[in-house]
């Protein structure tokens, strides 16, 4: 399977190709970056473009861990080809999120916040302790590199809605400061954290005022994310239109 790769040059997008080639099925078939200094300058034989409209490599799916302004464009390219898209992209706003619905009504789309198999098993996990733990306070920590731009994190929001699904009646606190920072019933807490090179680190606490219950995730390497983006895309190329969660493929 030939990929494109969106966000080349950044930090997943190097992991990407990376793990793209190391495989055996698949190859790198373009990289588009909004760094690249010019229209199809070579990286290690990878062609690499500033507008994926540019390219004329054959291309069978395309990978999008890159920035949100890219979203449109690679919807569109994957419709005009007609093949499957897996976006990895945080910090999408309800417009982007309408044009990737859209678009999964012709071609497949994976939409995911985290790609890695074991966070999605931690969004069960938290679900069956929401539902035992129903008056235990809930605070989630998340901490990441000092680059990224959007909080809090896209797995952070994931964790919410999986402890949501089991109690609707919670809703997000975003930080506290000040003298009036008390918590209220049914509140979760949400604490970003942003420093040197920490990959992604997710902790939920669950606390009663007799125990506390830490449930964590701790990525040690980014191949964990791209490994799971190219078992997606994998996972799409057999599939017929349609919205698809990474649980689909790992649960």
């Amino acid at each position: 399977m030939k990929i494109g790769i969106v966000g080349f040059y950044g930090k997943l997008g190097k992991t990407n190709y990376n793990v793209i080639k190391d495989s055996k099925i698949c190859s790198v078939a373009f990289g588009i970056s909004r760094s690249a200094p010019n229209e199809g300058e070579v990286f290690d034989n990878i062609k690499v473009y500033n507008n994926i409209f540019n390219t004329h490599e054959e291309c069978e799916g395309v990978i999008d861990f890159s920035n949100r302004e890219n979203i449109n464009s690679s919807v569109n390219y994957c419709l005009d080809k007609n093949i499957p898209l897996v976006i990895g992209t945080t910090g999408l706003n309800s417009d982007d999120e309408e044009i990737i619905l859209k678009a999964s009504n012709y071609i497949p789309i994976l939409l995911s916040h985290n790609t890695a198999y074991g966070v999605n098993v931690l969004l069960d996990i938290v679900n069956s302790a929401c539902k035992k733990l129903y008056d235990f306070d809930i605070e989630i920590i998340e901490k990441h590199h000092n680059r990224k731009e959007d909080a809090p994190s896209g797995t952070s929001k994931l964790i919410f809605n999986s402890l949501k699904e089991a109690n609707p009646n919670l809703y997000t606190k975003f930080g506290r400061e000040g003298n009036n920072s008390k918590r209220n019933y049914d509140e979760v807490g949400f604490h970003s954290v942003r420093a040197g090179s920490i990959i992604s680190d997710h902790d939920v606490i669950f606390a009663s005022g007799e125990e506390v219950i830490t449930i964590s995730h701790r990525a040690l390497s980014d191949e964990v994310f791209a490994k799971g983006a190219l078992k997606a895309l994998l996972f799409l190329k057999e599939k017929n239109s349609g919205l698809y969660d990474i649980k689909d493929i790992f649960l």
